[in-house]
C-alpha cells in the first residue's frame, strides 16, 4: 500500500477528469513532468506495466502504450530482463513542458562540438528496436516494419563458410591483433566496384567511409557540414533519425512537400531565394516513406539549384537493390557534372540490420574528415566481418542472394496489395511501387490512423503511425507497411488484424 500511494502521489494522475486526451498520453505527460521536476531522478526504476496498471486502476495495455511512447520520446529506457528506467542521459529542466536537457560533463569542450539544441523530437529506433518489442511480446506478436528483409532467407551455409574463412585469414594476418586497415580497404574496394557497376557512381576506395550503419553515416556527414543555425531542408514526410540528428546539431528545419513525382523542387528554389540553405536531405530513388521516385526533370533542376546556391544534398539510397518494374533510376550522385551530393547507403537491405555496414561516398577531402571524426567514436570496425563482406561482394554471392530474394519479395508485395484491397477496398488509396520493400497506404479521412495503430497493438500487431514520419508532428492518415519480412500467409494474418483494429472505435 505504501508503494501504491507513492506512485499515485508521484504521478498525480487524474485519468477520469483531465480532458479528452487519451489515458496513455496523460500517463506520459505525468511521467515527463515528474522527470522534469526532479521527482523521478535519472536512472530511477519504474514499476512493471502490470504493477502500475494495478496502482492506477487502468488496463495494462494503457500502461504498455504509455511506456512505449515515453521510451520513444527519450524520457525512459527499457533494459531487457531488468526493467524500465528514467533515461540517465537527461537531467531535470527548470520549467515544466520543456524537453529534457542533455547533461554536461566536466570535460565538455565547446571548441570540439557544437552546443546541442534540445528538441521536442522523439528519439527513434530502427526496425529491430520497435518499442513495442520490449513490452507485451507473445508468440503471436507481429510487426509491420519499415521495409526490412527476411533474415530467414539468408544463405546461412554460405555466410558460415565465408565467416569461417575470414576468421582464418584474420588470425593468419594478425588483423585481430593489429586492427583492420587491410580488411577495411578490401571492403571499400569491393563496395566501390559494386557501386560503379550497379549504380553508376564514379567512386574508388578512397571515396568511401565505412560506418556502423546508416544512422552513423548520416550523423558523421551532417556533423561535418552543419553549424548551429544552418537551414536544413527535409521532405514533409521523411526518415525520423535524420531530422533528429539535424536538430541535435543545431540546424533549423524547413519542410518541402512531396507529390506523385517526388519532392517539390519549386519549393526548394523558393526557400533558396529567401535565405541560404546549407543542406537538403532526400531519398529520391524510393522516397521514404511514400515510395515515390523523383522525376528526371526535377533531378536535373535540383542539381542545378545545388550548384547555383551552393548547398549540399545528402542522398540516402536505402534500398536501391530492389526494383521490380522497369529500370531503376541512377542516384543523383552518379551525375558526372555534380559536385554537391553526398551519397549514403548500406548493406542492411541485403543482409539485415545485424550486419552493420553503412557507407558514405563523397570527395576524398570529405571522406578524410569523416574517417578522422569517426576515430573519436570507434578505432576500427570488425575486421572479420569486413573481410567476409568484401569476399561475398567480390565473389558474387550477394548478387546471387539478391536475385533469389527479389523473386520472393515481389510475390510478397503482390500478396500484400491483394490482401489490403480485399480487406479495405475503397477505404484506402495505394500505389504499386516500382521497387523497395514497403507500401505506403493512405486511409480515408474518416479513419483515425493513430487510433487504429493503438487498437492494432492490442491485437499483437505493431506498426508505426504515419505521424512518426512527420518532422512537424502532424497527424498523417497513412501507414508504411513493409512486406519483405513476412510470408504471404503472415501478411494476410497481419492485414486481417489491422482491418479488425480499424473497425474498433
Amino acid at each position: 500500500m505504501v508503494q501504491m500511494r507513492k506512485w499515485q502521489l508521484l504521478l498525480n494522475l487524474d485519468l477520469d477528469h483531465s480532458g479528452g486526451k487519451a489515458s496513455y498520453r496523460k500517463i506520459v505527460d505525468c511521467l515527463a513532468g515528474a522527470i522534469q521536476s526532479g521527482r523521478l531522478e535519472p536512472g530511477a526504476a519504474l514499476p512493471g506495466t502490470r504493477e502500475l496498471a494495478h496502482i492506477l486502476d487502468v488496463n495494462r495495455k494503457t500502461v504498455i502504450l504509455a511506456y512505449e511512447e515515453a521510451i520513444v520520446k527519450g524520457w525512459l529506457v527499457s533494459e531487457p530482463r531488468r526493467g524500465t528506467f528514467v533515461n540517465t542521459l537527461f537531467a531535470p529542466t527548470a520549467a515544466p513542458g520543456k524537453p529534457p536537457q542533455k547533461k554536461r560533463g566536466a570535460a565538455d569542450d565547446a571548441s570540439f562540438a557544437p552546443d546541442l539544441v534540445a528538441s521536442d523530437l522523439p528519439l527513434y529506433f530502427d526496425d529491430l528496436h520497435v518499442p513495442s518489442a520490449q513490452a507485451g511480446r507473445t508468440r503471436d506478436t507481429m510487426y509491420f516494419d519499415n521495409g526490412a528483409p527476411d533474415h530467414r532467407l539468408l544463405p546461412q551455409a554460405v555466410l558460415h563458410r565465408y565467416y569461417r574463412n575470414a576468421m582464418k585469414a584474420a588470425f593468419k594476418s594478425n588483423w585481430v591483433k593489429y586492427g583492420n586497415q587491410e580488411s577495411a580497404e578490401q571492403l571499400c574496394t569491393a563496395l566501390a566496384d559494386m557501386l560503379r557497376s550497379t549504380r553508376g557512381l564514379a567512386a574508388s576506395a578512397s571515396n568511401i567511409c565505412l560506418t556502423q550503419g546508416t544512422q552513423m553515416a548520416l550523423h558523421l556527414a551532417a556533423a561535418a557540414l552543419i553549424r548551429p543555425g544552418d537551414l536544413v531542408l527535409v521532405e514533409r514526410l521523411s526518415y525520423p533519425p535524420a531530422w533528429a540528428i539535424f536538430r541535435a546539431l543545431g540546424a533549423q528545419i524547413e519542410v518541402v512537400d512531396v507529390d506523385q513525382d517526388g519532392c517539390r523542387v519549386d519549393q526548394i528554389e523558393a526557400l533558396c531565394l529567401q535565405r541560404p540553405v546549407r543542406l537538403i536531405y532526400l531519398t529520391p530513388h524510393h522516397q521514404f516513406p511514400s515510395t515515390v521516385s523523383l522525376r528526371v526533370d526535377r533531378r536535373q533542376k535540383l542539381l542545378a539549384l545545388a550548384q547555383q546556391h551552393r548547398f549540399t544534398i545528402i542522398e540516402e539510397d536505402y534500398d536501391h537493390e530492389y526494383h521490380f518494374e522497369g529500370r531503376p533510376y541512377l542516384p543523383l550522385a552518379s551525375d558526372a557534372r555534380q559536385r554537391n551530393v553526398i551519397y549514403i547507403g548500406s548493406l542492411s537491405k541485403l543482409l539485415g540490420s545485424s550486419f552493420r555496414c553503412g557507407f558514405v561516398v563523397g570527395p576524398e577531402n570529405l571522406i578524410g574528415t569523416l574517417n578522422k571524426n569517426q576515430l573519436l567514436i570507434s578505432t576500427h570496425g570488425d575486421a572479420v566481418v569486413q573481410k567476409m563482406l568484401a569476399d561475398l561482394i567480390a565473389d558474387g554471392e550477394l548478387r546471387r542472394h539478391l536475385r533469389r530474394a527479389s523473386k520472393l519479395y515481389r510475390a510478397r508485395k503482390d500478396a500484400l496489395l491483394e490482401s489490403l484491397h480485399g480487406h479495405f477496398g475503397e477505404c484506402i488509396t495505394l500505389r504499386n511501387p516500382e521497387g523497395g520493400l514497403a507500401l505506403w497506404v493512405t486511409f480515408r479521412e474518416d479513419i483515425d490512423v493513430d487510433a487504429m495503430v493503438r487498437q492494432a497493438a492490442g491485437k499483437q500487431l505493431f506498426v508505426r503511425s504515419g505521424r512518426q514520419f512527420s518532422p512537424l508532428d502532424q497527424a498523417v492518415n497513412g501507414l508504411r507497411l513493409g512486406f519483405a519480412s513476412m510470408t504471404p500467409d503472415e501478411l494476410a494474418l497481419a492485414v486481417g488484424r489491422l482491418h479488425q483494429a480499424s473497425q474498433q472505435r
